[in-house]
C-alpha cells in the first residue's frame, strides 16, 4: 500500500468511528431522553434535529464517506493485494450497505413521516411510540455496529499490511 493510501485509510477509520459515535449517542441516551420529556416535546425536538443535521459537519462526513468508501473498494480491488485489500473492500462495503443504504431505506423514510406530523396530535404520538422509537432506534443501532465494524476492518487492514 502506498503512503497516501495508508493515510487515507487512517482518516477514513477515524471518520467511520466518529459517525459511529454519533449513532451510539442517539441509540444509547438521546432517543431515550427525547422519549421521556413531557408532552410531545421529544417529537418536536427530533423534527428540529432532522432539519439541522442536514446543515452539519456530520452530514458532510456521512455523505463524503459513502463516496470515499466506493473509491476505497475500487482502489483496493485494483491495487491492494491479499488480506489487507479484502479487508478494505469489506470495510467500504459495510459502510455503504450497513450505514448509507440502511439510512436511505430505513431511517430517512421514518424521518420524513415524522416531519409531516404535527407534534401535539395523537397521530404523532402514536407514530412516535409505536413505530419511530422502536424501528428508528433499532435501525440506528445497526448503523452504529456497521460503523464500528467498518472502522475495525480498516484498522485490521492497516495493522496487517
Amino acid at each position: 500500500m502506498s503512503l497516501w493510501f495508508i493515510l487515507l485509510c487512517a482518516v477514513v477509520l477515524v471518520a467511520y468511528a466518529a459517525i459511529g459515535g454519533v449513532f451510539l449517542a442517539f441509540s444509547d441516551f438521546i432517543m431515550r431522553s427525547l422519549d421521556l420529556v413531557r408532552n410531545q416535546s421529544g417529537i418536536e425536538a427530533m423534527q428540529v434535529i432532522n432539519v439541522e443535521i442536514m446543515r452539519s459537519v456530520f452530514m458532510v462526513l456521512f455523505m463524503g464517506l459513502a463516496i470515499v468508501s466506493v473509491l476505497l473498494i475500487v482502489y483496493a480491488w485494483l491495487y491492494v493485494d491479499g488480506t489487507p485489500g479484502r479487508l478494505i473492500m469489506l470495510s467500504g462495503a459495510v459502510y455503504i450497505a450497513g450505514v448509507f443504504a440502511l439510512t436511505a431505506a430505513g431511517n430517512v423514510p421514518l424521518n420524513n413521516t415524522l416531519a409531516g406530523l404535527e407534534p401535539q396530535t395523537g397521530a404523532a404520538l402514536s407514530f412516535w411510540k409505536e413505530s419511530y422509537m422502536t424501528r428508528w432506534v433499532s435501525l440506528n443501532s445497526a448503523r452504529t455496529i456497521a460503523c464500528f465494524l467498518a472502522s475495525g476492518l480498516t484498522l485490521a487492514a492497516l495493522v496487517i499490511r
